[in-house]
């Protein structure tokens, strides 16, 4: 059986491509090192992508955009991408693809799981379903929609632990929001599996925490107070939108993005049982988690 990876060399990529030592990751660019096996291809080319791809049993589709900044960007990665891949895969290819939960939107009420009507309400969450949509008009395929993901790679989330430990985090809203992050192995582990898994939809995401636990979680671990100040959505989004701007004009990352204020301040509550039941999928406590990512950025 022949497995090839796009997007290998991204976060979720290098976990799988550690899992499947076997598989062949398609790049643009030869690495020479990187991975035991790869292939280098044009993607821009269809007739490069129909070469490459002339023997591939699966595809792991795991390439893409998160540039929320450039609407073109997400749609060329996202959408067009796609489309010039699947056009260039023989029939009997199977396809595991990685989308996302964005595609339910961000106000979600109650348990959200794969029969929930999709509800895509960003520019990156419409190119994610756009694109599953693709893939899953293909008779063998199926489409992960991951959760918000987390690990030693995301500085992101390492960011928010220093500020926390700083005593500069604050808590949006209440607090008492259920908020969901998935450790990036534990996906890894569910791409993997699903290989030889049945076609169809399956939800990645970890278990949901109220945003206020996951504080307090984070302090305790760093040995410092929980946060305790409070801040409006409405301000934390408007103070977000400015962090973006200045880290845009001064070429840094931001601290926070109106992303990571969504994703902290809007409920989220997922049904995983028919990944764990068929993936074998199997979430590590956020306490776990946050530990390791705590030591792996030094804070403890």
């Amino acid at each position: 059986m022949r497995i090839m990876i796009t997007g290998a060399s991204g976060k979720l990529g290098q976990e799988v491509s550690l899992l499947l030592p076997e598989a062949t990751a398609l790049v643009r660019k030869p690495t020479g090192t990187q991975f035991p096996k790869e292939l280098a291809v044009d993607f821009e080319n269809s007739e490069s992508l129909r070469s490459a791809l002339s023997d591939c049993d699966v595809l792991i589709h795991l390439a893409g955009s998160m540039n929320f900044q450039s609407r073109k960007e997400l749609y060329e990665s996202n959408v067009l991408l796609t489309k010039r891949i699947l056009s260039a895969l023989p029939k009997k290819t199977k396809v595991v693809y990685a989308s996302s939960i964005s595609v339910y939107g961000k106000d979600l009420l109650g348990r959200t799981d794969e029969s929930t009507v999709p509800n895509p309400d960003t520019p990156y969450a419409k190119t994610k379903h756009e694109a599953e949509k693709m893939v899953m008009g293909r008779s063998n395929s199926i489409s992960l929609r991951i959760g918000t993901m987390y690990g030693p790679q995301y500085e992101d989330y390492a960011r928010i632990l220093k500020m926390v430990k700083k005593g500069r985090m604050f808590v949006i809203g209440e607090g008492i929001n259920p908020v969901s992050f998935v450790h990036v192995e534990d996906v890894a582990k569910a791409v993997a599996a699903s290989i030889s898994a049945k076609p169809g939809v399956y939800v990645l995401a970890g278990e949901s925490v109220p945003q206020e636990r996951i504080y307090e979680i984070a302090a305790k671990i760093l040995r410092v107070p929980p946060p305790k100040r409070r801040i409006p959505l409405s301000l934390a989004l408007l103070f977000a939108k400015l962090e973006e701007m200045r880290a845009s004009l001064s070429g840094r990352k931001p601290i926070i993005t109106p992303e990571h204020v969504n994703i902290l301040a809007k409920p989220r509550l997922f049904n995983c049982s028919k990944a764990k039941k068929e993936l074998g999928f199997e979430p590590r406590p956020l306490e776990e988690g946050i530990k390791e990512l705590a030591k792996s950025s030094g804070l403890l």
